[in-house]
């Protein structure tokens, strides 16, 4: 259940506008519960609906090799495993370019990319040079946690770098976004704000708009409320019953 803020909605038009041009390879990075898997979700659920995308997904990377890496994508495309790196890569390749010559063009969205190897991150370079002269033949989306781009950044990493079109960054929610998701919330759980606009403020001072710490508060707070039967959910309940019911240092 996402609401598309404008933050999440660049983060998706971008991404859309990688696999229609071709361009290869964006990045989506976030700092924890910012809803960078929620939206890989939502990108796999509208990809998935495109005839011209043959999908994959690798929503937990940990590949004990470069090699291992790659037959893992291949999998995901019913390629048979090879016995070697380059013959792996060249079944791939001609896979991308069969595909190419069916008008369809292959999306891979990589979650939990910060823990990717140097290998690793090496071999996602060397799909983006299977290309023809005018597009890239794979997609690849990388979304991961803030280490992600440290990776990035490092200057081993300029080639693979200078690839990346228009990266994205998951932003927290803003005081009125957080509002507008709690009420998109309520709406689809059939129910009315029970928040006053002080606690709202409270749960913002609390959280700082991450959204995953918003949501784990309201479902507390809510489930406080209907445990006493109150319709309205007050400033002063936020801090005691959060202490009482999150762990904290």
């Amino acid at each position: 259940m996402l609401y598309i803020t404008p933050s999440i909605k660049s983060t998706i038009d971008k991404v859309m506008h990688l696999v229609e041009y071709r361009q290869g390879l964006t990045t989506i990075v976030a700092d924890v519960g910012h809803g960078k898997s929620t939206v890989i979700r939502h990108l796999w659920n509208e990809l998935s609906k495109n005839k011209e995308v043959s999908l994959a997904s690798v929503l937990t990377p940990n590949f004990p090799s470069d090699f291992a890496m790659l037959k893992a994508i291949c999998g995901e495309y019913g390629l048979a495993p090879r016995r070697g790196m380059l013959a792996q890569e060249s079944a791939f390749k001609d896979f991308l370019a069969n595909l190419d010559a069916e008008g369809k063009t292959a999306v891979i969205l990589i979650d939990e990319a910060q823990r990717l190897t140097g290998k690793q991150l090496e071999l996602i370079r060397v799909m983006l040079n299977f290309e023809t002269p005018k597009y890239k033949l794979v997609q690849i989306v990388l979304a991961g946690q803030l280490e992600l781009k440290y990776k990035l950044l490092d200057a081993s990493k300029k080639a693979l770098r200078s690839r990346i079109f228009a990266p994205s960054n998951l932003s927290p929610l803003s005081p009125a976004e957080m509002r507008r998701v709690i009420e998109f919330r309520c709406l689809k759980a059939g129910s009315l704000n029970p928040f006053t606009d002080e606690a709202l403020q409270a749960i913002y001072n609390l959280t700082s708009g991450v959204p995953r710490d918003v949501l784990t508060i309201c479902q507390i707070l809510w489930a406080a409320a209907a445990k006493e039967g109150v319709d309205e959910i007050p400033a002063e309940w936020v801090e005691p019953i959060v202490k009482e019911a999150v762990l904290h240092a």
